[in-house]
Formats: structure tokens, C-alpha cells, sequence
């Protein structure tokens, strides 16, 4: 992995720990809250080192059907180079009273080839066709509805400790270039 993908990479993890140390400031309610609470942090950290890249959502990296298939978010660098690509999936509590008055709302995501597998291909698909060099997937579940389930290949569950009453777990995979190839 070269030295910008590597800086993007820990730039991207530094968002996500932070986000774990933060998350009971906040109220999300969709995938979007998630993305864009990232994506802001991200932007000030950017600002705040003078760092020489951008970070945008909903990008565009694949020529698709409709229009191009795009990434949660991406870290680009001066050169308009994609170093990371992320897709993000969110799982509400369903123990939330807003989320129980609503029957039949969860659960928000899928594990199958509609949900968590499409993002796990996607990202293999960002990273071998050159589009972006480094691609996680990521899936915050907020009161452990699919922990149970057996990570796909290369994935782990990572289980957050959280200030408020909501029981976190994490579930994180990811997928990179190095020299052309791509590394599970």
C-alpha cells in the first residue's frame, strides 16, 4: 500500500474510533446520519492538519446501469485520486421506543445480497477495478441485532462500550490494493 493510501486508511480509522468514542453525543436515525457525522469530522480534521486531500459521499467510482455505482464516502487525494472508499450500513436499537411504535420498520438493513454481502462486493469491486486503492465495510448495530451471525470473510466484530443504555457492536471488513492486488 503506498504512503497515501496508508495515511488515508488511519485517518479513516482514527474517524471510526472517534465516532466510537463519541457516539452517545449523538442521535442517528438513518445510514445518512452516520455518514455525514463522519464525513464532518473528517472535514475538520482535514482543515485542522492542513492536509492535502477531501473527503466526499455518495461518490461516484463505477460506471452502473442508472448512473455510477458510489461509495458511502471517499478520502481523495490533490490529485483526485480515491485512497479510501467506505460503505456504511446502520441498524437502529429496536429496543429505541420510536423505532418499537413503528411496526414492521426493522430490521433497517439485510445481511443477504441486498445489504452487508452487496457492500462487502462492492468495496472487492472499488479496490479491483483500480477505483479506489483501499475499501472497508462497515456496519454500525446498535443493539446487537446481527451479532450473532458469523462475519463474512476477512470481517470481524468489534463490540463497543457505550455511555448510554444502547448494547454497540461493530462489524468491520475491509479490502485493499498493494502493488495491483488486491489483499482480504
Amino acid at each position: 500500500m503506498d504512503d497515501g493510501a496508508a495515511a488515508a486508511s488511519m485517518l479513516f480509522g482514527e474517524a471510526v474510533a472517534w465516532l466510537r468514542d463519541c457516539y452517545g453525543q449523538f442521535e442517528f436515525w438513518t445510514e445518512r446520519d452516520l455518514v455525514w457525522t463522519v464525513q464532518t469530522h473528517l472535514r475538520k480534521v482535514i482543515s485542522k492538519r492542513g492536509l492535502r486531500c477531501e473527503v466526499f459521499n455518495d461518490f461516484p467510482l463505477l460506471p452502473g446501469i442508472r448512473r455510477g455505482l458510489s461509495a458511502d464516502l471517499v478520502i481523495r487525494d490533490a490529485d483526485r485520486n480515491v485512497l479510501v472508499a467506505a460503505e456504511f450500513k446502520y441498524e437502529p436499537s429496536h429496543s429505541r421506543p420510536e423505532f418499537r411504535a413503528m411496526s414492521g420498520k426493522l430490521p433497517l438493513v439485510s445481511w443477504g445480497a441486498h445489504g452487508v454481502a452487496k457492500d462487502m462486493a462492492r468495496i472487492r469491486e472499488f479496490v479491483e477495478a483500480g477505483a479506489a486503492r483501499v475499501a472497508f465495510a462497515l456496519l454500525i448495530d446498535e443493539g446487537r441485532y446481527f451479532r450473532h451471525r458469523q462475519p463474512y470473510p476477512g470481517a470481524v466484530w468489534r463490540d463497543w462500550e457505550s455511555s448510554s443504555a444502547i448494547s454497540m457492536s461493530f462489524w468491520a471488513n475491509w479490502t485493499r490494493s498493494s502493488s495491483g492486488r488486491r489483499r482480504p
